[in-house]
C-alpha cells in the first residue's frame, strides 16, 4: 500500500471519518465501556474507562497528523476497534482476523515474560542494595 503525503493539507480542516466506520467504532467503544468495572479512582474518586473516543473509533488519533494522511486512505480492516490501531499497517498483517487474534495472544504472552524479566532485574539489585549477599545482583554482572 502506497501512502501519499500531503504537507500542504496540514493547514486545512480535517475530514470526518466515513459513516460506516463510525458506526462500527461506536459499537466497539460501547463494548469496551460496558465491559469495564465500576471502580474507584486513585484517590477514591470516580474511575473506570473514560474518554475512550480519543483512542478508539473512526476519529481516533492516527500515526500521522491530520492532513498528511486522509482517513479515506486507511484500510477497511483498521476501523479503530483494536487497541493501538493508529491506522498504520504497511505490511497488511491485520487483514486476516484469525492471524490478528494469534498476534494478540502472542503479544500477551511476551508482555508477561517481559514483566517477569523486569522483576528479575529490579528485585535482586534492590536486595543487594539493602545488604543481601547476592553474587551478580545487577543484571549485567550475572553472567560474569
Amino acid at each position: 500500500m502506497r501512502v501519499a503525503f500531503k504537507p500542504e493539507a496540514l493547514f486545512k480542516k480535517a475530514a470526518k471519518a466515513p459513516k460506516k466506520a463510525a458506526k462500527a467504532a461506536k459499537k466497539a467503544v460501547a463494548k469496551v465501556a460496558a465491559g469495564t468495572k465500576n471502580t474507584r479512582g486513585w484517590l477514591g474518586g470516580s474511575g473506570g474507562a473514560q474518554g475512550l473516543d480519543k483512542w478508539y473509533g473512526p476519529d481516533r488519533a492516527l500515526f500521522l497528523p491530520s492532513g498528511l494522511l486522509d482517513r479515506a486512505e486507511l484500510p477497511d480492516y483498521l476501523d479503530g476497534t483494536l487497541a493501538g490501531d493508529y491506522g498504520y499497517d504497511p505490511l497488511g498483517l491485520g487483514k486476516d482476523k484469525e492471524t490478528v487474534e494469534k498476534y494478540r495472544v502472542n503479544e500477551l504472552i511476551h508482555a508477561r515474560w517481559a514483566m517477569l524479566a523486569a522483576a528479575g532485574i529490579i528485585i535482586p539489585e534492590g536486595l543487594q542494595a539493602k545488604g543481601a549477599d547476592i553474587r551478580g545482583g545487577t543484571w549485567f554482572e550475572t553472567g560474569a
